[in-house]
């Protein structure tokens, strides 16, 4: 793609608002994800133009003249077809990761396939986050909110008994009493650990659910918060060294890990083999081998498709 104009000598802010519309679009291309990525290099000025107009975008759902949505009836029918699996080859490129994922560009941070980050936060707090994971921040002077979109984060909190840190995923969030914790989007919901101190957990039409160290519970939008339950954080939280340490848990929550390094997309046939459990230690950089565990320890083949679709059976 060129560079988007939108006079002879268009201003940042123009720049910026025309990249957004762009990224936002439904059409953006790798090489529009390159493109942008290189324009905000081009200096300071330009890649805090472009966040701006990003934040600008998340607050109100418009950067500029927007693009013309798609008529309802054609909604309708787009979603008819996917449940059918008809649209398969045309959705698959964005589900596999090789086009760019919009809301990815306009998060404060973002990680990619296979990609793990520490980020700083303003307050001095901590967050590690997970591949393919999109965070959001919004501190003010009463409050430290973030947004976890995708993936997984572990939270490393400085106090501040003025300004309450809260983590909001879904219809929940997660409110850190001088802690470290985790809060991750799985396949049926959101799991949060905790590590050191206490959280505290709310969900929208449940009551509070209090997290000490040692601790996990999941909820989701059916079923609310689960109990409560005693984990080895270490093993829970093993991602950090590169390893996911698995003891009788479902095969679906071991293939959503490793979808997050995989190149491709790996899926199951059915439920009754998402559900079966899985045991071992796996290195994320190497998803191959733990397919082949999995394949052998439970008894399943795997069927390569194209796009790098991988169907275990």
């Amino acid at each position: 793609m060129n560079q988007p104009t939108a006079s002879p000598l268009p201003d940042l802010d123009s720049q910026a608002n025309a990249w957004v519309v762009r990224i936002t679009s439904g059409q953006a291309t790798v090489e529009d994800a390159r493109a942008l990525k290189d324009w905000c290099a081009l200096s300071p000025a330009h890649a805090q133009a472009y966040r701006a107009a990003a934040q600008l975008w998340k607050q109100t759902g418009r950067a500029a003249p927007q693009v013309p949505r798609k008529p309802r009836r054609l909604r309708r029918m787009l979603m008819g077809a996917v449940a059918a699996g008809v649209l398969l080859a045309v959705f698959a490129p964005l589900q596999l990761g090789h086009l760019p994922d919009a809301q990815a560009l306009l998060a404060d941070h973002a990680t990619t396939q296979g990609e793990r980050r520490r980020v700083e936060l303003p307050d001095g707090s901590v967050a590690e986050l997970d591949a393919r994971t999109r965070l959001d921040v919004d501190f003010s002077g009463s409050e430290r909110r973030i947004r976890l979109g995708s993936g997984a984060a572990i939270f490393h909190v400085t106090h501040d008994a003025q300004r309450p840190f809260v983590v909001s995923a879904d219809d929940g969030s997660v409110t850190a009493l001088g802690t470290v914790f985790e809060v991750r989007h799985q396949h049926d919901g959101i799991r949060v650990t905790c590590s050191e101190g206490v959280v505290a957990v709310r969900q929208a039409g449940f009551e509070q659910a209090l997290l000490h160290a040692g601790e996990q519970l999941t909820y989701d939008a059916r079923q609310g918060p689960s109990a409560t339950a005693r984990v080895d954080t270490d093993q829970a939280l093993a991602w950090r060294q590169g390893l996911l340490v698995f003891k009788n848990r479902p095969l679906q929550e071991l293939v959503d890990e490793l979808n997050r390094y995989h190149s491709g997309r790996i899926l199951l046939a059915n439920e009754r083999i998402a559900r079966m459990p899985v045991s071992g230690v796996f290195h994320l950089q190497r998803p191959d081998e733990a397919l082949k565990h999995i394949e052998s320890s439970l008894q399943l083949s795997a069927t390569r498709l194209p796009a790098g679709l991988i169907l275990l059976r």
